[in-house]
């Protein structure tokens, strides 16, 4: 059923620069280091990514049926693109085809791992003169693609942004915090909010990456395009790797912002450490992470002290977790027993994804869902959670950010600090003058 072909290739995120004119499906990912990208271009094959198990089924299935020549990770069929916060809320109004989750194979796939690029073609054919028409179909769409000059310049356009329903937002705030200090097993809940931005013409969702990539070193760089929506971000939380049966994921939850020195930055840095807030908010996060590992993994890396993770407007308490993987256990499978963390949703996992469900005033879509790319031959791939990102739709845009809420909490400190996580895409859509939320 299957057919495909790598080859080495020089040009990546050009190349995806340069297909805004072909595909109308499109897809970027770049690890924090830069050391491992994949551009995906058109559909082979789409899927609703609603459901983990439906999904681990897809992909057992499609992994009996494909032929392929890839000898690397990342390279060959893969499936791209990612799952919704939840899936039983209804996103489709605001997120349309993206809604309940969008996974595809690329027709068209270019992988990156440090200085060696590779050309994937992905193919389902019935037959050798079908699989001779479709090859000579997709190179033909190859040589008009990598012959392409990007023609868009960088634009710089006035925006209007407007923070959504902050009234009703702290109230919320408020109801969580009666909730948490209630007599009850909720400690933490993480919510949302959106800063709506109108443009006077359409987004350039080319710059737009681009802004990101020069703008935020040390994220996850992702763009998820289909037909006219276009989700975007530079998150730096990742959910999950699985490589050589070993799981990695870490812990980012407690923030405060960078300094304007190096002097405040440290200082800044330091408070973060000692602030009694945020240590509870991150130990909560360790704690649930510790127990969704200890049901996916034979053994579990030792505990030690958190760490500062850097961005360039944020940091955050970081702590990794790695551990090998049971036998039994797929990758999607993996990714549902650690979606969300309480660092996206709250804890305990069950009671507070019901609360958001039923209290927080927006449709969170794919935000702060698990994105990221999984090979359908083996048990491998990467998501992160889609946080410090836009979903983008002609010439309006949506950002979005949370912060999580604990007994000690703030409302309006919570408040300022959605403010900080919006600045990284909106200066991205915006350009520096745009920087602050009105």
């Amino acid at each position: 059923m299957g057919s495909q072909f790598t080859r080495h290739f020089r040009g990546c995120c050009a190349l995806f620069l340069s297909s805004k004119k072909v595909f109308t499906t499109r897809y970027v990912w770049q690890t924090p280091d830069a050391s491992f990208s994949i551009v995906g271009l058109g559909t082979c094959k789409e899927y609703v990514a609603k459901d983990y198990s439906d999904m681990a089924i897809s992909r057992e299935k499609l992994s009996k049926n494909t032929i392929t020549n890839a000898k690397h990770s990342g390279i060959g069929p893969v499936f791209l693109g990612g799952f919704p916060f939840d899936k039983t809320v209804d996103s489709q109004k605001t997120w349309q085809e993206l809604g309940d989750g969008y996974l595809f194979i690329p027709k068209i796939m270019v992988t990156q791992t440090n200085d060696n690029r590779f050309l994937t073609f992905n193919m389902i054919v019935e037959s050798s003169n079908d699989l001779n028409t479709q090859w000579e179909n997709i190179v033909t769409l190859w040589n008009t693609v990598s012959q392409n000059k990007q023609s868009e310049s960088p634009t710089r356009q006035q925006i209007q942004a407007n923070e959504i329903h902050v009234p009703e937002w702290l109230e919320t705030v408020e109801l969580a915090i009666d909730e948490i200090t209630s007599d009850n097993d909720i400690r933490k809940i993480v919510l949302a909010r959106e800063l709506f931005i109108e443009a006077a013409e359409v987004f350039s969702v080319n710059d737009i990456l681009k802004n990101c990539l020069e703008q935020q070193e040390n994220t996850y760089v992702f763009v998820l395009e289909h037909n006219e929506n276009a989700f975007i971000g530079a998150t730096p939380e990742r959910l999950l790797l699985l490589q050589e049966n070993n799981i990695s994921t870490a812990c980012v939850a407690g923030s405060i912002p960078r300094g304007k020195t190096v002097e405040e930055d440290n200082q800044l840095g330091s408070q973060l450490l000692n602030d009694m807030k945020n240590q509870v908010e991150h130990q909560i996060v360790v704690e649930a992470i510790e127990r969704d590992m200890s049901q996916i993994t034979e053994t579990l890396s030792e505990k030690g002290q958190p760490s500062l993770l850097k961005n360039r407007d944020i940091q955050h308490l970081f702590y990794p977790f790695s551990g090998e993987k049971k036998a039994d256990i797929s990758f999607f499978s993996a990714i549902e027993q650690l979606h969300p963390t309480p660092a996206l949703g709250g804890q305990p996992k069950e009671l507070t994804t019901k609360w958001i469900r039923e209290h927080e005033p927006i449709n969170r879509g794919l935000y702060g869902a698990p994105i990221g790319w999984s090979s359908v031959i083996l048990e491998e791939g990467e998501f992160a959670v889609g946080i410090r990102s836009a979903l983008l739709s002609g010439k309006s845009a949506t950002l979005y950010a949370g912060c999580g809420v604990v007994a000690d909490s703030i409302p309006q400190e919570e408040l300022k600090e959605t403010r900080v996580k919006f600045q990284p895409m909106l200066r991205a859509i915006g350009g520096e003058e745009n920087v602050t939320s009105k």
